[in-house]
């Protein structure tokens, strides 16, 4: 067996036969590795409907380290949903309490519970860890811990819920598409809490109290219990998911939509690693650029920019900086891990919008009069990206584009129809 089961600092071998008797009936899979289950690291970011699900699995199934973070109370409406909470827990610390109650369901795992926001904890917390399983309740905390992951290249196990719905998708840095790849973002009502945030976030986030959506038990049941099933197969290297699996609960139907790896992904394409040209002009101001970042790449405030190693304000020009031609431009906002570096191409406003994507070998031929129809077959999450992209190409050769309605031609894949005219 592992080093934990056999390590006789830990438990005596009247322990291990305890252990092995324990884990008896999964030890029976020909693919199973008790061994490494109870060697892993495992954090869980939100302790919640899914959380408390995901961290009961994995802890009965012998994850030998759970890490779990949450800063947030219980409160009386989570009892419907979150498992390892009772009455008497209400107003308590959501962690600390299912802390507790793990341990009572397995002593022999080690479980850190962290009462604290998920940007307060220091890195060197996740880099100890195997995988990391998103279990939160808020988008913009989702996007930062994607771009934490890929950033450490840690696995990550996305679950999300709304009503009957739900949904699952693992990331695995630099060869699986992370969250910022693809379209499949939640709308508003999407990205809100399932229940108001407890007395200790309130406190903390100096927030109004949250509209309530619909959650059910069943439902965080089915998606937690996938999550927990893809930890335990990224451990035991098997075939992990590699599609955005949808759960349709008043259906009781399973959807697999298939991902493309963004190639301009600033979390884990190319501009992460080579940086962005960005087109700037010198009477720019500083809110200017992040006007622009926010509409180029759906960046959050607050966003700092950073020139020559100094966070610049807002009402700064670029002409009083003295930025260079290819000078770097560091962005921060409270969704990624890590600054976008972007290298200033000093030019007019004719080149705005500002990042350059413009194919060398994709020239569009200039033309005296409105062209006939064209059309461009797309996959259906990447209509507004291949608009403002053939947008890019005419506004550099110098013409007017015109677009028509697009048109599904099947349920992947989208019509866009347009037309080209000298300017």
């Amino acid at each position: 067996m592992g080093k934990r089961i056999m390590n006789s600092d830990r438990k005596n071998e009247n322990q291990v036969e305890i252990d092995l008797e324990r884990y008896n009936r999964q030890m029976l899979l020909k693919e199973w590795n008790q061994e490494k289950i109870l060697d892993s690291t495992i954090f869980i970011a939100g302790v919640g409907a899914l959380g408390t699900i995901v961290s009961l699995n994995l802890a009965m199934m012998g994850v030998g380290h759970l890490i779990l973070c949450d800063y947030d109370t219980i409160e009386l409406s989570n009892l419907a949903r979150q498992v390892l909470f009772e009455n008497k827990d209400i107003g308590k610390s959501k962690v600390l309490i299912a802390k507790e109650a793990l341990e009572r369901i397995n002593p022999t795992i080690q479980i850190d519970a962290l009462n604290k926001k998920l940007q307060t904890i220091d890195r060197k917390i996740f880099e100890q860890c195997d995988v990391v399983v998103d279990c939160l309740d808020r988008f913009e905390t989702r996007r930062w811990l994607n771009s934490l992951c890929v950033t450490l290249k840690k696995p990550l196990v996305h679950g999300g819920m709304f009503g009957w719905m739900g949904n699952v998708q693992v990331v695995i840095p630099f060869e699986t598409p992370c969250l910022e790849c693809h379209p499949l973002i939640p709308q508003e009502r999407l990205q809100k809490p399932c229940t108001p945030p407890g007395e200790e976030r309130k406190e903390l986030e100096k927030e109004e109290p949250e509209e309530k959506i619909p959650t059910l038990a069943t439902v965080s049941t089915v998606i937690a219990g996938i999550q927990s099933q893809e930890v335990i197969k990224i451990l035991l290297d098997s075939k992990v998911l590699d599609e955005y699996l949808f759960y349709d609960g008043l259906s009781e139907a399973l959807t697999k939509v298939g991902l493309i790896k963004n190639p301009n992904c600033i979390i884990c394409g190319k501009y992460r690693l080579k940086g962005v040209d960005f087109a700037i002009d010198n009477e720019d101001t500083i809110r200017d650029i992040k006007n622009r970042v926010i509409m180029s790449w759906g960046l959050q405030e607050p966003i700092r920019i950073v020139i020559k190693g100094i966070i610049r304000q807002d009402d700064v020009k670029i002409q009083d900086i003295k930025l260079k031609e290819k000078e770097a431009i560091f962005v921060w906002d409270k969704i990624i891990s890590e600054p976008l570096k972007l290298y200033a191409i000093l030019k007019g406003k004719e080149l705005i919008p500002a990042v350059t994507l413009i194919p060398k070998k994709e020239k569009i031929k200039k033309i005296s009069d409105w062209s006939q129809m064209q059309e461009d077959i797309v996959d259906k999450g990447r209509v507004t990206y291949h608009k403002n992209l053939l947008k890019i190409q005419a506004l550099d050769s110098g013409q007017d584009i015109q677009f028509f309605k697009t048109y599904q031609i099947s349920k992947t894949q989208r019509k866009i129809r347009y037309k080209l005219k000298q300017s």
